[in-house]
């Protein structure tokens, strides 16, 4: 094993060893105002459904109308807010509700402004707002970056950095600078005829005409170093 799978491998310890360090996206049950955006230039073509499920990650709905494309926007309603996300789905069922067949929608976050996601994030862990939301908005996430970041080997960092900064998903660090990102570890995936590997999310931020977008991207990292986006 190359030393960097060793350094790998004490990494994986340290999460799974520890668990009131590891950090993983919480869950919130419980029913919420959504409206799917056939056209998002079109705000008044929407069709409601009703939200059931949300995370930092993504969220689980319900809706009358299926959904054609792989990606789509979305207007969900959070403590009192209009928040316009863009979503991946993931998967798709069909389910009764009030005795008409309806479609079950999960998906995952590839758009949405820093801020909302914020607002987010404290419904999901029943954290207060604050006072003033001017000073929240465009936040940054910290001076330092993710302590789980700096365990990774650094030919991975690097190759994690690269991966996000060619897609658009985060700003290239100067020399010296440490990127400002979160990263999460999601558990072990076993892949028939491939190598178990390790899932990894990342949460980044990138600055677009004066606004701040959050990312999510996921990654599955084998012992040896391989690193697929998933």
């Amino acid at each position: 094993m190359t030393p960097n799978g060793s350094m790998f491998n004490d990494m994986i310890e340290w999460f799974l060893g520890r668990a009131g360090d590891r950090r993983q996206y919480q869950r919130r049950a419980g029913a919420f105002h959504l409206w799917y955006q056939p056209n998002p230039s079109d705000t008044k073509s929407v069709k409601p459904g009703i939200g059931s499920e949300i995370s930092p990650n993504g969220l689980m709905f319900i809706i009358p109308d299926a959904i054609p494309t792989p990606e789509y926007s979305l207007i969900i309603r959070i403590r009192d807010q209009n928040i316009p996300i863009r979503l991946k789905g993931v998967r798709h069922d069909q389910v009764q509700h009030q005795g008409k067949t309806w479609n079950r929608y999960m998906g995952e976050f590839v758009g949405i402004a820093a801020d909302h996601w914020d607002t987010i994030v404290r419904y999901v862990t029943d954290a207060p707002e604050p006072v003033d939301r001017r000073k929240m908005q465009n936040q940054e996430m910290g001076e330092k970056v993710d302590d789980a970041y700096r365990l990774l080997p650094l030919v991975l960092q690097q190759k994690i950095v690269a991966m996000l900064v060619t897609q658009n998903k985060l700003d290239e660090p100067k020399p010296g600078q440490t990127p400002l990102l979160k990263l999460f570890y999601g558990g072990l995936v076993k892949r028939q005829g491939q190598k178990p590997a390790h899932r990894f999310n990342v949460h980044s931020r990138i600055r677009r005409n004066e606004e701040t977008v959050a990312y999510d991207t996921r990654f599955l990292i084998t012992e040896d170093g391989e690193i697929t986006p998933v």
